[in-house]
C-alpha cells in the first residue's frame, strides 16, 4: 500500500490530539496513528492550567465548556507537615491560583488526561469529521528530498507506506522515532526516587475536597486530588531504600494519610501504578521535516503538573506554523522558530518541576518554615505563574523591557466590542489598532492598503480607546496578534512601514 499526505502525527495522547485539531481547524490535511489498539483509560496527568484552559477557549467556546462543566475547580495547593513526632501543621494556601488575576481562569482545573484527550478527540470528530487510526505502528522513518517516507504496520499485518510533507513524533518519552533517528537528548533520573499513583475511592476524607492536598514528613510525600467521578487521585513520591515493591499500594498509603488526617477510609481501588521519574531534553526538536512534539522531545518531574499542558502547548505552537507554510501563507523558514520558542519553554517547564519537587516531592520537608519564607519573597508566586502557563513568553533572549512585548501571551481584554479571545477566534494574524481618535488619514489608508495586501493572513480590529491597564501610550498604536495568542509586534500607527516590513519577512501577499 502506498499513500501521501501533507502531515503525519504518530501518536494520538495529549500533543497528538491536539496538533490533529489545529491542522483541522486550519483546513490542513493529515493523518494520526497511534500503535495502541484503542485511547488508554488510564493517565498520570490531572491538572489543566490557565494557560492551556485560554487555548481550548480560542479555538472554540464549547470547547472549553466541556472542560469547564467536568472539571474540579480548584484554588491550588494546601501543604500539610507532619515532623518527626508527629506534630501537624499546614500552610493555607500554599500555592494560590486564584491570584493570576491576567487571566479568566485564576484557578487549576482538575481533569483527568484520558478524559482531557477524548474531549479533543471528540471535538475533532463532531466538528471536523476526523479520527485518529488506531493499532497503526510506524516501524521505519526515511527522511527524503521532497519530505518523509514513513511506513505503517497495520494490526491486521497491512504494511503501507505513507509519502508526507512533515512528520510530527508525538509518541512520547520513549518515542520510537527520536530513537530510530537516533536523535540526542540530554537526561537523567531523580537519583533513589520511586513515585506511585493510586486512583481510589476515600471516604470521610475531613478536607475541603476542591484543593490541591500536598502532604509531607520525614521522608515521605503524598498528594491527595478528587476528580471528576468521585474517586481521588493519590501521588507517592519514596525515596527508593523506603519504597518496598511488596508493600500492598493501599496499606502504604494509607498509613501514611493517617499521619495527616484523622479518620479515612480506603475504598475500591480504580487503578495502580509505579515507575521511576526521569528527566530528558531533545537536543533540537527539528531534524529536517520531523519534528518532535511533546514528551518526545521532554520529559520532566510530575511536580506542578506541567506535562500535559506543555505537550498540548507544543503542538498548539506548531499547528498554525505548519498550517501557514503548507498554504502558502508564509515562508518555510516560518518552522524554525518552533524549537527556537518551544525548546526553552521546554528547558523553563523542567526547571520549575525540578524546583517544585526538591520543595515537596522529595520527602526531605517536614518544615513549614522555609515554605512561608519563600511565599513572603513572593518567589512561590513568581512559579504559580510559570506553572499556570501565563509567564512563559517568546521574547527574544535578554528582553527585559516592561509592558507587552512581541513575544508575550495576549491577555483577554476586555473591549467595547467584546472580549479579544472572543473577537480573535479566527487562524489568521489580528491586527489592534488603538486610535485614542488621533489617527491621520495618510496612516489609516496606508494600513487599510496594507491589510488588503496581506487579507489572507490578517483581520483588523479597531478600537477608540485602549483598556488602560495593558494598552497604554498616548499614540495611535498598533498590536499585531498570532494565530496562537502571542503578540508578534508592537509599534506606534506612526511607524506603520515598520509592520509594514515584518509582514514582508513573514507573511506572503495574496
Amino acid at each position: 500500500m502506498k499513500s501521501t499526505t501533507p502531515v503525519l502525527i504518530v501518536g494520538s495522547g495529549a500533543a497528538g490530539s491536539m496538533l490533529a485539531l489545529e491542522l483541522a481547524r486550519f483546513g490542513i490535511d493529515f493523518r494520526c496513528v497511534d500503535r495502541l489498539p484503542e485511547p488508554s483509560r488510564y493517565s498520570r496527568a490531572v491538572t489543566v492550567h490557565a494557560r492551556t484552559l485560554e487555548m481550548l477557549e480560542r479555538i472554540d467556546a464549547s470547547l472549553i465548556d466541556r472542560f469547564i462543566k467536568r472539571g474540579v475547580h480548584s484554588p491550588g495547593y494546601v501543604m500539610h507537615f507532619v515532623d518527626g513526632v508527629g506534630a501537624r501543621s499546614e500552610v493555607r494556601p500554599g500555592l494560590d491560583f486564584t491570584q493570576l488575576s491576567s487571566s479568566r481562569y485564576p484557578m487549576l482545573l482538575l481533569h483527568s488526561q484520558d478524559e482531557t484527550e477524548a474531549h479533543l478527540r471528540s471535538f475533532l470528530k463532531e466538528a471536523y469529521g476526523r479520527i485518529a487510526e488506531w493499532g497503526v505502528t510506524c516501524t521505519q522513518v526515511v527522511q527524503e528530498a521532497d519530505g518523509v517516507l514513513a511506513t505503517l504496520q497495520h494490526a491486521d499485518g497491512r504494511e503501507e507506506q505513507v509519502h508526507c510533507q512533515y512528520l510530527v513524533a508525538a509518541d512520547g518519552g520513549n518515542s520510537r522515532i527520536r530513537q530510530q533517528l537516533n536523535w540526542k537528548k540530554d537526561g537523567t533520573d531523580y537519583a533513589g526516587t520511586v513515585l506511585q499513583n493510586l486512583d481510589v475511592y476515600l471516604h470521610d476524607f475531613p478536607d475541603r475536597r476542591e484543593w490541591v492536598h500536598y502532604c509531607m514528613g520525614p521522608g515521605h510525600f503524598v498528594m491527595v486530588v478528587q476528580l471528576p467521578g468521585g474517586y481521588f487521585r493519590l501521588l507517592m513520591s519514596q525515596p527508593a531504600d523506603k519504597a518496598d515493591a511488596t508493600e500492598v499500594p493501599q496499606k502504604v498509603f494509607s498509613d501514611i494519610l493517617a499521619q495527616h488526617f484523622d479518620g479515612i477510609r480506603m475504598g475500591d481501588t480504580v487503578w495502580h501504578s509505579r515507575w521511576g521519574s526521569r528527566i530528558h531534553l531533545a537536543h533540537s526538536y527539528r531534524q529536517g521535516n520531523v519534528f518532535l512534539a511533546g514528551d518526545a522531545a521532554h520529559v520532566h518531574s510530575t511536580a506542578g503538573g506541567q506535562g500535559m499542558n506543555c505537550c498540548m502547548q507544543d503542538a498548539y505552537n506548531l499547528g498554525w506554523k505548519l498550517a501557514y507554510v503548507l498554504q502558502g501563507l508564509a515562508p518555510a523558514a516560518l518552522l524554525d522558530t518552533y524549537e527556537s520558542e518551544r525548546k526553552p519553554i521546554g528547558s523553563q517547564v523542567i526547571a520549575a518541576a525540578s524546583t517544585i519537587h526538591e520543595l515537596f516531592m522529595a520527602g526531605r520537608n517536614s518544615d513549614p518554615a522555609a515554605l512561608l519564607a519563600l511565599q513572603i519573597s513572593g518567589k512561590l508566586q513568581a512559579l504559580v505563574g510559570q506553572v499556570s502557563g501565563l509567564d512563559y513568553h517568546y521574547r527574544s533572549q535578554g528582553d527585559n523591557a516592561t509592558g507587552l512585548q512581541a513575544g508575550d501571551r495576549m491577555p483577554d481584554l476586555q473591549l467595547a466590542q467584546g472580549r479579544l479571545y472572543e473577537l480573535s477566534r479566527h487562524t489568521q494574524f489580528t491586527l489592534l489598532l488603538v486610535s485614542h481618535g488621533e489617527a491621520s488619514g495618510q496612516q489609516l489608508a496606508q494600513l487599510a492598503a496594507l491589510v488588503q495586501g496581506y487579507s489572507r493572513c490578517l483581520q483588523l480590529l479597531v478600537l477608540d480607546l485602549a483598556p488602560a491597564q495593558y494598552l497604554q501610550g498616548a499614540d495611535a498604536r498598533l498590536y499585531l496578534i498570532r494565530p496562537d495568542g502571542y503578540l508578534a509586534l508592537q509599534v506606534p500607527l506612526s511607524e506603520v512601514d515598520s509592520l509594514e516590513q515584518w509582514c514582508r519577512a513573514n507573511l506572503e501577499r495574496k
